[in-house]
């Protein structure tokens, strides 16, 4: 009786049930470059899908075990919650509101908030935003720096980094504030962009798992290997493959 007891005790536990089904389901992003993105190949690929690659390996010690699953900004909390991914890997800041909700690793990465415009704007600083067409997108930390930074500017929320882009390319809006990692990504694909040199928010990646008992030995073993993959320098490896150009 105490065996069978045992038995379901380790099947509701998230860790165990990766590493006896061989399969932990990971959010990532899917229109993020460099962090997660869908190749000319259709497959996802990015900074985060090589961490969330690694990280399954390690737990059940096979290649195959990772199934990524796409996620938003502003979809990737309610996914955890909701059970459709056991964890998100997608280039998240932490923020004391997401912390409430969710339960963050240590962190693997540092970005900094950054303006984007065209390289023949007149925009040169963050008090050129006031008054501007300033783009974000939502379910991140832009929105919050530019209410709090340049007040007067004229908001435009986007769902994706492409869509807010394209807010940008069409001229609907004069600047884009964002996470310096992912405007190099659209920049590296873009000519005819700049991002302007001033950084106005320190913002440290984390992986997010769920705040609850069944969790617990995942989120220790998460930040177990992350400590092994800062040590052995395979997180500086995966950095300079997607972000040789930018230094945190």
């Amino acid at each position: 009786m105490l065996s069978a007891c045992t038995y379901v005790e380790k099947k509701e536990n998230a860790l165990t049930h990766a590493i006896l089904t061989n399969n932990l389901k990971i959010g990532v992003k899917c229109d993020s470059k460099p962090f997660g993105f869908v190749d000319k190949n259709g497959d996802i690929k990015g900074f985060d899908v090589d961490i969330a690659n690694d990280i399954a390996s390690r737990i059940t010690g096979r290649q195959d075990s990772v199934e990524l699953v796409c996620v938003t900004p502003w979809s990737r909390i309610s996914d955890l919650n909701s059970k459709k991914v056991d964890m998100v890997i997608a280039a998240m800041s932490i923020t004391d509101n997401r912390a409430s909700v969710v339960r963050f690793s240590n962190p693997y990465y540092v970005a900094g908030q950054a303006i984007m415009v065209k390289d023949n704007s007149k925009i040169a600083a963050l008090s050129d935003l006031n008054k501007a067409n300033v783009g974000f997108v939502l379910g991140t930390t832009g929105e919050k720096t530019i209410r709090a930074l340049a007040p007067a500017a004229n908001l435009r929320a986007a769902k994706t980094y492409p869509e807010v882009f394209k807010l940008l390319e069409d001229g609907e809006i004069d600047a884009i504030l964002a996470d310096d990692s992912m405007l190099y990504g659209i920049l590296a694909d873009n000519k005819g962009y700049k991002i302007l040199p001033k950084r106005y928010t320190r913002e440290y990646y984390a992986i997010a798992i769920r705040q609850n008992g069944e969790s617990d030995e995942l989120f220790e073993e998460v930040n177990s290997i992350l400590n092994i993959m800062q040590q052995n320098g395979v997180i500086n490896k995966i950095k300079a493959k997607w972000i040789p150009n930018l230094h945190s």
